[in-house]
C-alpha cells in the first residue's frame, strides 16, 4: 500500500468514526440531500441516494455563526445534479465526495465551497474528493474555499485519484473564470500553511479559467501527482496571486503543468524516469518572483541522462538557483539546469551527471561549480544563469560603467577649460600636446595628444576650438574595450577687460566626445560573460565670468561663478548569443545629466619674468542631474541604480606651471583635481602644452 493510498484510508475510517459519534446528537440527513440546510454547528450530513434536486447541502449564506464544523459525506453511487451549487458550507467544513456533484451551467457555482457568500472565514477546512464534481458556469469553482481572515487555520484540498474505482478524483469546469480548485486564504501566521494535493484529473474549458487557482498572503504547499489541464485564451494548470510555499509536480510528458502568477518559492522536479519527470512551462503566462529548483527527494535518476525541457519559459531572474547535489540508494548525483549551445534560451534541460570523485556531496559551491562547467562545456551545455549571480554582476558592471561615465565626462569638462591666448602678429594661437586623465577607484585612464587653436579679433576678444585625440586607454577588469577613432572637439570663446588679467572677464566653452565600446560583464557564479558593441557619448556647455583684482605688479586675484551643462551616457545594445553566453541581454540606453554651478578662486602669480604659476580651488553643486538606470530586458529583465552614491557637491583644484621661452611661445604645465559626481571616484588629468603665437 502507498503512502497516499494509506493516507485515504485513514482520513475515510476517521471520517467514519466522527459520523458514529455525533450520529446520535446531531442533525442528520440522509438521501438525496434536497435542500438540506445545515445550520447547527457541528452537523453531519449522509448524501445517499441520487437525482437531480432542486438545491444541496447548503448552509444560510452572509451569517458566521452558524453552518461551521458541518461535516458532509457523498457516498459513492450518489449523484447531486443542480442548478446551482452543490454544497455549501461555512469553516471548518470537513467534506469527503466518493459520489457525483453537478452544479450544471449555474454562474458562481460551486461543487464544494467552504466560507463563501459571506459565510465565516476562519478557514480549517478539510475537503477530499474521491469522486467526480462538474461545473458548467461561469466563474465557478469545482472546490472553492475562502478564508480571508487574518487569524484563519490551516485548509487540506485533496482531489485524489483511486486505483480501484476508474474515474475518480475527477474535477471539470466548462466556464470562463472558473477554476478546479480555488483557495483564498489571509492567513498571517506563518505557521499556517494550506495544503492542495491532486493525483487525479482536473480540466478546465474556458477564458481565464484555472485547474488551481491560489490568492492571499497565506502560505500554500501543492503537490500534484496527476494531471491537470487548462484550455482557453490566458488558461493555466495554476494561476497564483498569492504565497505558494512549495510546488511539487510530476506531469510531464506532452502536456506539462502550465503555469502563471507569482513563481513558487521552491519547486520540486519528481523525476521517475529519463521519460516520465515534471515539467513546469511558464512560456505561455507571465510570472513574477525566483524560484528555487530541486528535485524531489522520492525522484529515480540515471546518470548521464539530459531531462529534455525540464523547465519552459524561463528567464535569468526566475531562477534562484541551477545547480546542485542530490543522493539516493547509496548514489551521489549532480544535477544542473542547461541550455544547450546555440539552443533557445527559454528552454531549461536537467542534465544528471556523477558526482565528481574529488567532490563530496557537502563540497563548496565554488568547488563543485568549476568541475560542473568544465564537463557540461565539453558537452556543448551551459549551466542556466541565476537571478542573483546575475544581479550581483550587473551591480559591479554598473559600476564600472560609472568610471567609464566619469572618464568621459572628466574628459568634456577638463575640455571646456582649455585656452590659447599667446598671440603673433597675425593675431594666430597654437598649442599642442598631451593630456593623461585618471579616474580612480577603478581605475580607468586615458591618455591623448590635444591641438589647441585660437584667432584674436581684437586685444578683448578671441575664438578657438580644439581636438583632443585619445592613443590609449586603460580599463582594468576586461569589463570595456573603447576605440580611439574619433577625437573629442570643442569650440570657446573669450572676452576680457584687460590684457593683464585683471577686470572682467567672460567664457563660453562646448565640447563633445563619442567613443564605440565593445563592453562584456563580468562573470559571478553562473552568471554569463555577455558582451556587446556600443557609444558612449558625452556633451556639454560652459559659461564663466570672473573679474581679476590686481595685488602688486605680480599677483592677480579672481573669484569667479559659472553655469555648465553636461549630457552624457551609453547607446542601448543587445549581446550576442556565443558558446559561453546563452541567455544574452538587451540594454536600453543611459542617460545622465546635470546642471551645475561653479564658483572659486584663482590666483596667478609671477615668479620672474618667465616663469609664471596659476593656483584655483572651487566648488562645484548640481542644481539639477539624472542619473539613468542600467536596465536589461529580453532574456532577463534586471533594474540597477546608477545613482545609489552620487554627490551633488564637490571640490576642484587646478595647479599650473607656465615658462615663456619667448615673448610668443610658452610651455605648459598643468594638474586638475575633480571630485566626480559619484562618490569616492576622483580624476586627476594632467596636461603639458607647448603654445606658440603667430
Amino acid at each position: 500500500m502507498t503512502y497516499q493510498s494509506l493516507c485515504i484510508h485513514i482520513f475515510r475510517a476517521l471520517s467514519s468514526i466522527a459520523i458514529a459519534i455525533m450520529f446520535s446528537s446531531t442533525a442528520f440527513a440522509v438521501g438525496s440531500c434536497d435542500n438540506y440546510t445545515p445550520d447547527t454547528n457541528g452537523s453531519v450530513v449522509v448524501c445517499a441516494a441520487s437525482g437531480t434536486t432542486s438545491a444541496g447541502v447548503i448552509s444560510s449564506q452572509g451569517s458566521t455563526t452558524v453552518g461551521n464544523n458541518v461535516s458532509v459525506t457523498v457516498n459513492s453511487g450518489a449523484s447531486l445534479v443542480i442548478n446551482g451549487s452543490t454544497i455549501g458550507l461555512g469553516s471548518g467544513a470537513n467534506v469527503t465526495n466518493n459520489g457525483n456533484l453537478n452544479t450544471s451551467q449555474f454562474y458562481y457555482g460551486y461543487g464544494i465551497s467552504s466560507g463563501a457568500n459571506g459565510r465565516n472565514q476562519s478557514g480549517g477546512s478539510a475537503i477530499l474528493n474521491n469522486g467526480t464534481i462538474y461545473t458548467g458556469g461561469t466563474n465557478a469553482a469545482g472546490i472553492y474555499v475562502s478564508a480571508t481572515n487574518a487569524s484563519s487555520t490551516t485548509n487540506t484540498i485533496s482531489n485524489i485519484y483511486t486505483s480501484s474505482s476508474p474515474g475518480s478524483g475527477a474535477i471539470q469546469t466548462a466556464g470562463a473564470g472558473a477554476a478546479g480548485i480555488r483557495l483564498i486564504s489571509g492567513a498571517a501566521n506563518s505557521s499556517v500553511i494550506n495544503s492542495i494535493n491532486n493525483s487525479g484529473t482536473i480540466i478546465t474549458t474556458g477564458a481565464a479559467a484555472y485547474g488551481i487557482h491560489t490568492s492571499g498572503v497565506g502560505s500554500v504547499t501543492i503537490e500534484n501527482t496527476g494531471t491537470i489541464t487548462a484550455s482557453g485564451a490566458n488558461s493555466f494548470g495554476i494561476y497564483n496571486t498569492g504565497n505558494i510555499l512549495n510546488l511539487t509536480n510530476s506531469q510531464g510528458g506532452s502536456n506539462p503543468l502550465t503555469y502563471s502568477g507569482v513563481l513558487p518559492v521552491n519547486y520540486n522536479a519528481i523525476v521517475a524516469s529519463p521519460t516520465n519527470f515534471g515539467k513546469l512551462d511558464i512560456s505561455g503566462g507571465t510570472v513574477t518572483g525566483v524560484m528555487n529548483f530541486n528535485i524531489a527527494s522520492n525522484s529515480t535518476l540515471a546518470y548521464n541522462t539530459t531531462y529534455a525541457t525540464v523547465l519552459n519559459g524561463f528567464k535569468i531572474n526566475n531562477l534562484g538557483n541551477s545547480y546542485g547535489t542530490f543522493t539516493s540508494g547509496g548514489n551521489s548525483y549532480v544535477w544542473a539546469l542547461v541550455h544547450r549551445v546555440g539552443g533557445p534560451a527559454n528552454q531549461t534541460d536537467l542534465v544528471i551527471k556523477p558526482l565528481p570523485q574529488a567532490v563530496t556531496p557537502t563540497a563548496a559551491p565554488a568547488t563543485l561549480l568549476s568541475e560542473l562547467k568544465a564537463t557540461l562545456a565539453a558537452e556543448s551545455y551551459i549551466i542556466a544563469p541565476t537571478n542573483f549571480d546575475t544581479q550581483t554582476a550587473l551591480a559591479s558592471f554598473g559600476t564600472s560603467l560609472q568610471g567609464l561615465f566619469a572618464m568621459q565626462s572628466a574628459g568634456v569638462i577638463n575640455g571646456m577649460t582649455y585656452d590659447c591666448p599667446l598671440f603673433g602678429n597675425r593675431n594666430i594661437c597654437v598649442s599642442a600636446g598631451g593630456r593623461y586623465t585618471n579616474v580612480s577607484g577603478y581605475p580607468d585612464n586615458t591618455t591623448s595628444a590635444l591641438v589647441i587653436g585660437a584667432y584674436r579679433f581684437s586685444e578683448n576678444l578671441r575664438i578657438g576650438g580644439y581636438l583632443d585625440q585619445s592613443l590609449s586607454q586603460s580599463t582594468p577588469g576586461g569589463v570595456a574595450q573603447l576605440s580611439n577613432g574619433t577625437p573629442m572637439v570643442g569650440v570657446f570663446g573669450v572676452w576680457n577687460q584687460n590684457t593683464d588679467g585683471t577686470g572682467l572677464e567672460a567664457k563660453l566653452a562646448a565640447g563633445y566626445a563619442s567613443k564605440n565600446a565593445t563592453l562584456t560583464r563580468p562573470v559571478v557564479g553562473v552568471s554569463e560573460p555577455g558582451s556587446g558593441s556600443t557609444a558612449l557619448t558625452s556633451q556639454g556647455a560652459l559659461g564663466v565670468l570672473k573679474y581679476g583684482f590686481g595685488l602688486g605688479n605680480k599677483t592677480v586675484v579672481s573669484p569667479y561663478a559659472g553655469m555648465r551643462y553636461v549630457l552624457g551616457g551609453m547607446n542601448g545594445y543587445a549581446e550576442a548569443q556565443s558558446s559561453t553566453v546563452s541567455s544574452p541581454l538587451t540594454y536600453n540606453s543611459i542617460s545622465n545629466y546635470t546642471t551645475t554651478t561653479l564658483a572659486g578662486l584663482i590666483g596667478a602669480h609671477k615668479l620672474n619674468e618667465k616663469t609664471n604659476i596659476v593656483v584655483s580651488a572651487g566648488a562645484e553643486k548640481d542644481v539639477n542631474a539624472s542619473v539613468g538606470n542600467l536596465i536589461t530586458s529580453g532574456n532577463g529583465e534586471f533594474n540597477i541604480a546608477m545613482n545609489n552614491n552620487y554627490r551633488t557637491v564637490r571640490p576642484t583644484a587646478s595647479l599650473g606651471v607656465f615658462y615663456d621661452l619667448s615673448a610668443r611661445e610658452r610651455l605648459g604645465l598643468n594638474g586638475i583635481y575633480r571630485q566626480e559626481a559619484y562618490q569616492a571616484v576622483t580624476s586627476t588629468t594632467v596636461m603639458a602644452t607647448y603654445t606658440v603665437g603667430l
